[in-house]
């Protein structure tokens, strides 16, 4: 059986300062010729099959508790990937619990950077807060949640205040 998800996007950008909708943080200017960051064609890590029920038609996916960019702070971005100029975007799969608790962070599509698509996962598992699915009975049930996280380094922007 399938799980219930949602689905949502997340962004960090790096510049001077957090900004509304992006994290934002002073970086070291990247040498001139800026290398490429291969993105993996395949997964770094095979997603787990659903082993959680399908909810009845009525009911809802699990819920982010607050902004999920809110779950990574200002300094989550790792300086090892800042100094070796990495970005990429790390597809996951949250399994979530009926209570709303991560029980595990799958990667579905890496970023490209082993330190970025890990520190993706701790970041989540430390901070994200759900809303458990609900069956059509209101019944909360065991979900998944899938999104994205960008990591991306914004060189020159002003910072926003």
């Amino acid at each position: 059986m399938k799980a219930f998800e949602r689905k949502t996007a997340i962004i960090i950008a790096l510049a001077g300062s957090i900004a509304t909708s992006a994290m934002a943080a002073p970086i070291k200017k990247p040498p001139a010729a800026k290398k490429a960051v291969a993105v993996a064609t395949q997964p770094t890590a095979k997603p787990a099959a659903a082993a959680t029920p399908t909810p009845a038609p009525g009911g809802s996916p699990p819920t982010p508790i607050g902004n999920p960019g809110s779950w990574f702070p200002a300094d989550s971005y790792p300086p090892a990937a800042k100094a070796a100029s990495q970005e990429g975007r790390t597809a996951f799969s949250l399994d979530i619990d009926n209570r709303g608790r991560i029980l595990a962070c799958n990667i579905i599509e890496s970023s490209g950077s082993e330190l970025l698509d890990s520190t993706t996962c701790s970041q989540l598992i430390a901070n994200g807060r759900f809303k458990p699915a609900v069956d059509a009975s209101g019944k909360p049930i065991a979900g998944k949640f899938r999104s994205a996280m960008r990591w991306a380094l914004v060189a020159g922007t002003e910072p926003v205040e």
